[in-house]
């Protein structure tokens, strides 16, 4: 069963649609008679969004595009760029293991793959750019939380049910807490079979000159071939990437 759009936001949405080159200021009553609202709810929505940084009214009863809508189209280019610049290095990750890899944000609930690469080793698993996976049950998503702030953290645990997604999958919060911490010591996060079954993944950070997260990296495949040493060797291979593309930001 499909999940049930919130129709304010689709609304709210729609009303910044309005503004263009020849609407570049709109009053209550314009969104009302564009949008078949009355006044008092016209008259809310722009409030609202005004309050909120989207909108923002030069005098009274007008409203223009606001300056938080800019930050995020930056942030937006900034992850294209990154998505870009870490390609070649998840290519060369997928050319030398045999296996996938990918990078991903994290945006406060779950991380999203903003670019991935494949082998010719074909496995059930397709990683694609855009998807959104849940943090608690991935190695890029528990890389995110170990290195969040404390009050970032507790938002998280208490936003998000940690539902069982595989056999593997810890959802006892005192237990992905004590990884989480040994995570955080040792700079790498493992996925052994947690979101789906028989797939394994080892995960590292990529940051800044300054030592600021930007990404998580990682390579995944087919638990199989996720044994003995192998950890060791894609640990290795995934830090020193890490270390080349930290060079080139």
């Amino acid at each position: 069963m499909p999940t049930p759009l919130n129709n304010s936001i689709v609304k709210a949405v729609a009303i910044l649609d309005l503004f263009d080159d020849k609407r570049q200021e709109l009053t209550a009553r314009d969104v009302a008679e564009l949008e078949g609202l009355n006044g008092i709810t016209a008259h809310r929505f722009l409030k609202t969004l005004s309050e909120t940084g989207l909108l923002y009214s030069p005098r009274k009863g007008a409203f223009r595009l606001g300056g938080k809508l800019i930050d995020y189209g930056e942030r937006a280019k900034s992850f294209s760029r990154l998505a870009a610049q870490v390609q070649p290095f998840l290519n060369e990750l997928a050319a030398k293991t045999k296996e996938g890899a990918m990078a991903t944000t994290f945006d406060g609930s779950f991380v999203t793959c903003i670019a991935a690469a494949h082998s010719d080793q074909t496995f059930s698993f397709n990683a694609r750019v855009g998807a959104r996976m849940e943090a608690y049950a991935t190695a890029n998503g528990k890389l995110w939380l170990a290195m969040a702030d404390p009050v970032m953290l507790d938002s998280y645990f208490a936003a998000n049910v940690l539902v069982p997604l595989s056999a593997d999958t810890v959802v006892d919060e005192g237990v992905l807490r004590q990884e989480l911490g040994r995570i955080r010591r040792d700079g790498y996060a493992t996925n052994r079979g947690e979101r789906e079954t028989g797939l394994s993944a080892i995960a590292v950070p990529v940051t800044t000159r300054a030592g600021n997260m930007i990404a998580g990296m990682s390579v995944f495949g087919p638990s199989a071939r996720f044994a003995g040493d192998r950890w060791e060797t894609l640990l290795l291979l995934l830090q020193a990437t890490a270390g080349r593309i930290r060079d080139i930001l």
